[in-house]
This record gives C-alpha cells, sequence and structure tokens, in this order.
C-alpha cells in the first residue's frame, strides 16, 4: 500500500513517482474509482472486460439500440450502466 498526501492545486491531484507507476501497473489513460474510507481515499483501477456481442439475441441488441437512442448516449454506456447495476445488485445480496 502507497500513502500520498493531496497536494493543494485546485484540483485534486495524486502524483506517482516512475517507480510507484511500475509497481502499480497504472498506465496513461486509466481510470478509477474513488471511495472514501476511514482517514483517507482508496483509489480502485477499472478492469477492462470484453463482450462478445455476435452471440447476443437480436432482441438484446434491439433493447441496447433502442435504448442507446433514446437516451442520446452510446451503446457501450448502456452495456457500462447495466454491468454496473448488476454488480451493485449482486453486492447488496
Amino acid at each position: 500500500m502507497i500513502k500520498k498526501a493531496i497536494e493543494p492545486t485546485g484540483d485534486v491531484c495524486v502524483k506517482f513517482t516512475q517507480d510507484e507507476l511500475i509497481e502499480l501497473n497504472i498506465n496513461e489513460g486509466d481510470k478509477f474509482s474513488i471511495k472514501e474510507c476511514d482517514d483517507g481515499i482508496l483509489l480502485q483501477k477499472f478492469e477492462k472486460i470484453e463482450l462478445d456481442i455476435s452471440e447476443w439475441d437480436r432482441s438484446v441488441l434491439e433493447m441496447l439500440i433502442i435504448d442507446s437512442c433514446e437516451k442520446d448516449i452510446s451503446i457501450n454506456e448502456i452495456i457500462i450502466d447495466i454491468i454496473s447495476k448488476f454488480i451493485k445488485n449482486q453486492n447488496t445480496h
């Protein structure tokens, strides 16, 4: 575990050394969720998953397209929202 001090820059900014980036496997463009815990924050790196939508039922694909058009957001965002809700639901049971 690495502890860092938050620097007052007007924005929230956490700086890592090159060695810390290598140790934590952090690359440019990586995204994180932020959780408050006890006396600090926890940065959790988002992991990528690959989905093969060619195996999905046509009705599911149509639902994704309709939802995307109605909400004016990408299908990727629709899928992320569905997966996030599923994970949240699984964690509460």
